[in-house]
């Protein structure tokens, strides 16, 4: 009797860890999908500017590409994108890029100007202290690249080092 119960306790056990799994699996796939479905126009968004001040989608430039960029100062690939922009800016003119980070302004500061991307007009460092980017944009991996046209449609989105070439690839798509 004893062996039986012990049976239909793991019989219970495993359908209840299965039953967890899938309905896991479905929720994340139905939020991946939400996510895909925002992404198709720039979503509404609020993040800090390196002066503390509020940088909303309202304060985009209109009638330019947009490229959202979220980064880690420490990351390799991080660093080369932004070292491979830095010297191809100048074909960049009816872009806007937009580098978001969750770490301390002072090191985003840093790493702005440690590529001389700190004075481009074009360029805009934001803040992202309450996480809002990796919810909001899906981003799952660092770098993160969005690529957006004047009309801020999605034209392509990009998980992984894309240099600059491959930026305008999209871009003149």
């Amino acid at each position: 009797m004893r062996k039986k119960s012990i049976v239909v306790l793991l019989f219970i056990s495993i359908v209840g860890i299965l039953a967890y799994l899938g309905y896991s699996i479905v929720a994340k796939t139905n939020q991946k999908k939400v996510i895909a479905k925002q992404l198709q126009l720039i979503p509404e968004f609020e993040l800090l500017t390196l002066h503390g001040e509020l940088f909303t989608n309202k304060n985009l430039r209109p009638n330019l590409n947009t490229v959202f960029i979220y980064f880690n100062s420490e990351c390799d690939f991080c660093q080369h994108e932004a070292k491979d922009i830095s010297n191809t800016i100048e074909r960049f003119k009816n872009t806007q890029f937009i580098f978001v980070s969750v770490e301390p302004i002072e090191v985003i500061q840093n790493f702005a100007e440690q590529y001389n991307l700190n004075n481009q007009s074009n360029i805009t460092f934001l803040h992202d202290n309450l996480d809002i980017f990796h919810n909001r944009f899906g981003a799952t991996s660092i770098p993160y690249i969005l690529i957006y046209n004047k009309n801020q449609e999605l034209i392509k989105k990009h998980k992984g080092q894309l240099n600059a070439k491959g930026i305008l690839n999209a871009i003149n798509q």
